[in-house]
Parts: C-alpha cells; structure tokens; sequence
C-alpha cells in the first residue's frame, strides 16, 4: 500500500519504524502514454490539484486537455499560439494560458469556455504564477517586470530591473509568493520584493570548482514548499595553457540548491548527465529532471546526494510537470506524446499484503477485535536478511511468505511492515485499520498515543504590536498551549511577540524538525488578516496602511501549510488558529474581518476560532476564550474530533452564539493525544 499523503496542515501521528532511513525515495511507476499533438513537440504541461486533469501547449500553438479517469482527450484547442504559462487556477475551476504575444487568455473548466482578459503583456520573455495564485508576473525582453493581479484583473505594479536579464532562463518565487528571483543564463540571479517593487540582491551562481571556467545554467526550479531553489549548471572550463587544435572545452554538470533567504548554496552533487528540464517535489528533498541526449527521467535525493535513472522514455523529452499533490509526473516530448507515471514513495510494491486486505485510505478498515494476523510476502527483492512488524522482527519463510499476530489499540491502528536487506535498504508498507471494541478504556489510549512518540509543534503568540493596540491575552494563550503540549511529549519552538523576520525563520526551521516525525502541530494567536481570498498571520513589526501592506509584510498561510506539506508528507499534521480578533489595520475594500475558508486536504484538519469572516474574543481573563477551552478538552482523554466538538460548543454556549469556531477536517481515522 503506497503511504498516504497527507498534504497541508493538520495533527500529524506516524509510528517511524526503527530500520527506516531518514531521506524519503521516489519511484516511478508508468500509468498511461496518450499523443496529445502528433509529431509536433510539448513545450508547456500543467495538471490540476486532484492530478485529474492534464494540459499541454505544443510548438504549434494548440492546447489539449486530458482526463486521467476516463483517459481520453476532453477538449482541444486549436490555434490558441505558444505559450509562455499553462497554470490551472484551483480557486476558480479554470485553465489559463498566457502566450507569447502577450496575451491572457482563460479557459472555463465545466464547459471550456475561452475568457480573453483584457491585460496584454508587453513582448514577453518570461511568464510565472505566485503560489498563492494571486498574480501573473512576466519579465519583458526589455528587461521590464510587470505583475498582474488576478483578482484585481490590473496591474499591480512595474520594476524596471538591473543587471542582464536579456538571457534570463527562469523566474520564479519563494515558498511564501514574496519573493521573486530571476535567473540568466551564465548564473546571475537578481531578487525583489514584488510588492514594494524593492530591489533584494544579485548573485552569481557558479560551481566555483575550477580555474578559467565560465558556468551556465541550463534549467531551475523553485518549490512551493521548500526554503531553496535550485538550478541545474554545466560548468565549461578551458585546461590551463589554452585549447589545443582540435580539443573542445570539457563540460561538467552539477547541481546546486541555493537558499533563498541568503543566496548561500545549500547542497551540490556532481552529475553524469545536463539536466534540461526539471521540477522539484513531492518532497521537499525530491527533484525530478531529464536530459534530452540519453531520454532518461532522473530522480535526486538532495539529503542523500543520491542520483537514480527513474525510466527512460522513447523520443527526446521536451518539459516536465508534477502535480500539486504529488502523485503523478507527466513528461511531454519532442514528439508529441505525453508520459504520466504514478509518483511512488519507498517502493512500497515489492511487500505484498495479502491479509488483512490492503487499503489505500485511513480508516476504511474496522475490526472489533483488538489483535489480527498479518499475512503477506516479499517480492522481487534478494538479499533480505531481516523483517519487522511494528519494530518487531518476524520470520520470513524461504519462498519469502511471512506471518505473525499483531495487537490493536482503540482507534486508528498503523501497522508497518518493513523489510531491510544487507545493505541496509529498507522498503516498507503501511496497513490502517480502526479498531473499535465495544469497551474503550483509558489506558488503551495511553497504549495507541504513545506509539506517536515523535512530536514537534511551533507556538506563536503575538500581542505587542507596534502600529496598533495590544492584544490582552494571546502570548498567554501561547504560552499556555506550549506547557500543555510538552505535558503531552512535545519538543516545542515558543515565539512570543514575533517579527516577519522572526516569523519567516521559524518556519524554516519548523520544517526542518518535523521531517519524519509522528505528530506536528502549528499554534498561532494573534491578529489575522484574509485579502483576496488569502490568510495572512500579522507580525508585531507590521505597519498596514492598505491590502498592499498586508500581502508584503505579513506572512501568508499558504507559506506555513507548504512547509508542513512537503516537509512532513507522510504524517498527520494540524494547524490551530485563534487569529481572528477584530482588526485595527485598514485593509482596503478587498480585505475582510476574519479569516477565509482554507480547504483541508485527505487526512487533515484546520482549526478556527470562529467561523469565516468573524471575528473572535481575545477574552477578559488569562486566556483568550476559544485557547482557554482548548486547553481545558487538551487534558481529557479523548478523540481529537471530540476535543474541537466539544471546544466549539462550550464557545459558543459562554459567547451565547456570538462565536462559533469551526474546523476544516478530512481525518481518516480515529485518533488520540492521551
């Protein structure tokens, strides 16, 4: 069974079986081949959020939408001219295209209905969406940057660049949608503030390994979810003493992640082969590139410095694109046809479970009885010298058939099965089940809530803001929630009266924790702000005199949920926002009170402390009242769900109705802290 998911933010259990290694693999598996635009190259693949959906532009000028459900052609368009960005819009169920006269066009996905936007890009070079969809950035062959915002349908603003960017390869921006970074073709890479157009830095990127060398980067690629970005160099280099008749210059390829707050490198790895195209996720470690010489698909492992072949395809590749979920990989070519592959994570094919029945969701399968027997075998791999059940080793039979009982806790029951060899290779597969006797006693949820014994939570609490009032109780209520949690077996970063800059790092640095940890969570009080559809968490240093303000100098949820989701794919993950007070800061006609609506993806769960576009009570006593009664259901042995139903009544029964919480929860299974 492929590990689940478990994307954006949300409570995150996960029992690390003692043999796993720290860097996640990726394998691909084929899924399907289709001939999207005969004998004419894919230059520009996109696919939407579910992974249902593929669209790809050719050389020639047409767009052609794919369903992966029905695997047919659903709709073509002929004619539309190339294009520069092919981005499916989540928010509005629609494709767009921008293309190379710089023209926006939209494209309905109900009835493929074309909209022509009235904007019209001046000579485009280069085209780019934040992640945060909010604007359409292009860089002019002029060197002019013009950014689009999309809910506005204006320009929002226009930088006149410096340095050469005429031969710019790249632009792109970071994790947060704040930053954009442009790159050329010999390595220098100038960043802005989009929004107050402020110039950053300018960098040289360059492998620096050898004398008279020039470097030029052949492809990057930034990540929604990771703090770097990364470009794939091919330094040339002339031998000391010059050319000789006949000689070329020797080339070598690298790869170099590069940070995106300093521009320091971060990881560089030697490679075989030019990277020509490539794209970074599922997770945060994971690139995906290809070369066009050999028509292979190669997977990097940026904590490992691991280089694999993934697959080879049969024409010349010609663009990569992997969907926002992670699964599926699609790779266009110089002839036409497109390559889908499912996105496999620990190879986990190659243990086959045959009882209980395998599922692929949490929480599908329940039994009454509180032990079963686990039955399976191991395939296609020799050199097995060792399986464990739950950190328990087992006897494997030698035709490879395994069994051995297994005891079940209340509740959500992970049971990981995981074979390692002499090598020290270890692959691994995952079965769910729920467990729901009749009786459930205490100390059986002790049992199950011990097993998540890796936990890690960032606590943010701000009150002392500078450009407005202080808040009464919300570094209480942080305070109190990081003593809570660490009577709970949590390692807790405690922020009190943070600055964007404070901010900003420790998400950096709560990503870095909670790769392959059990159980994260992140608490914020403080004041929140929504600006087109988008939640922002307010620093204490933050001057807000418009909408503008908001999206420049505060930090935007979609930043923290990024980092939970490629840092921490696998577990279960929460986030608890009690950022609803009534603010004091003008956010212009497109800012709301509260916060809006953040859809939860399979398997998590947002909570609010009161329902969209309210605002919530920072309280009369030591702490806020939606914090103060999460705290007092945080120390009762219970579900999670009961411990945000029953928060939510008790708010609303001591507000009398005037705060509602909610939570946005996709949870597949049942699940304890105590």
């Amino acid at each position: 069974m492929t590990k689940l998911r478990l994307s954006l933010v949300s409570f995150l259990f996960f029992t690390i079986c003692i043999t796993v290694t720290q860097a996640q693999d990726i394998f691909l598996t084929p899924l399907s081949k289709y001939a999207a635009s005969p004998k004419t190259g894919i230059d520009k693949l996109a696919i939407s959020n579910d992974g249902r959906l593929i669209a790809c532009s050719d050389t020639k000028g047409n767009i052609v939408i794919y369903d992966t459900e029905s695997n047919t052609i659903v709709h073509t368009q002929k004619g539309v001219g190339k294009c520069l960005l092919l981005n499916f819009l989540t928010n509005n169920n629609s494709l767009i295209a921008v293309k190379t006269d710089g023209e926006l066009v939209e494209y309905a996905l109900k009835d493929f209905a074309k909209t022509t936007r009235t904007q019209r890009f001046n000579d485009p070079m280069l085209v780019t969406i934040d992640p945060n969809q909010l604007f359409i950035t292009s860089l002019s062959k002029k060197g002019l940057i013009e950014v689009f915002d999309l809910r506005a349908n204006m320009t929002q603003a226009r930088i006149a660049t410096v340095g050469d960017v005429k031969n710019s390869l790249f632009m792109g921006f970071d994790r947060f949608g704040q930053q954009l970074a442009v790159i050329n073709n010999i390595g220098n890479t100038f960043s802005w503030e989009v929004i107050n157009q402020r110039f950053l830095r300018e960098l040289k990127l360059q492998s620096g390994e050898y004398a008279n060398s020039r470097s030029v980067i052949q492809s990057a690629a930034s990540s929604r979810g990771a703090d770097f970005f990364a470009v794939g160099m091919q330094e040339v280099f002339i031998p000391k003493g010059g050319l000789k008749a006949g000689q070329q210059p020797e080339r070598r390829n690298v790869l170099i992640s590069y940070d995106w707050t300093t521009g320091q490198e971060n990881k560089r790895i030697s490679l075989q082969y030019r990277i020509d195209g490539m794209t970074m996720g599922p997770t945060s470690s994971s690139i995906t590139y290809f070369c066009e010489d050999t028509r292979n698909i190669f997977l990097v492992n940026l904590d490992k410095g691991e280089i694999r072949q993934g697959t080879s395809i049969d024409e010349k590749p010609s663009s990569i694109s992997l969907s926002e979920n992670g699964s599926i990989l699609a790779v266009g070519s110089a002839a036409g046809n497109v390559y889908l592959y499912d996105v496999i994570r620990n190879n986990p094919s190659e243990i086959r479970i045959t009882n209980p029945p395998v599922n692929r969701n949490y929480g599908e399968e329940t039994v009454r009885s509180t032990s079963l027997t686990v039955e399976g075998k191991i395939e296609g791999l020799d050199r097995i010298n060792a399986l464990f059940i739950n950190d328990q080793k087992i006897s494997l039979n030698p035709d490879g058939t395994f069994l051995a009982p297994v005891e079940l806790s209340p509740g959500k029951n992970r049971i990981r099965v995981a074979a390692q060899n002499s090598s020290s290779q270890v692959i691994e597969k995952d079965i769910y089940i729920n467990c729901e006797p009749q009786v459930t006693t205490k100390s059986a949820h002790t049992t199950q809530s011990a097993n998540y014994k890796k936990r890690v939570a960032l606590v943010i609490g701000n009150a002392d803001y500078s450009a407005a009032g202080k808040l009464v109780n919300t570094v209480n209520d942080a305070k109190s929630m990081s003593a809570t949690l660490k009577d709970l077996g949590f390692e807790v970063i405690l922020l009190e009266n943070a600055t964007y800059e404070k901010m900003k790092n420790a998400v950096y640095a709560f990503g870095d924790k909670i790769q392959d940890v059990d159980v994260s969570i992140f608490f914020y009080a403080g004041h929140g702000m929504e600006v087109d559809g988008v939640n922002y968490l307010v620093p204490v240093d933050a001057d807000i005199q418009s909408h503008l303000d908001i999206k420049q100098k505060c930090v935007p949820l979609t930043g923290v949920l990024n980092t939970m989701e490629f840092a921490n794919d696998e577990g279960l993950n929460m986030v608890i926002l009690d950022a609803c007070r009534n603010n004091p800061f003008p956010a212009g006609k497109r800012g709301g009170a509260g916060l809006a609506r953040v859809n939860a993806p399979s398997g998590t769960l947002i909570a609010y402390s009161t329902d969209p576009g309210s605002v919530a009570s920072d309280g009369t006593g030591t702490n806020g009242l939606y914090t103060g009664e999460l705290l007092k259901q945080l120390q009762t042995s219970q579900r999670i769900e009961d411990i945000f139903m029953n928060t939510r009544n008790s708010v609303e029964r001591l507000s009398e109705g005037k705060q509602r919480p909610w939570e946005e929860a996709r949870l597949k299974g049942v699940f304890y802290l105590k």
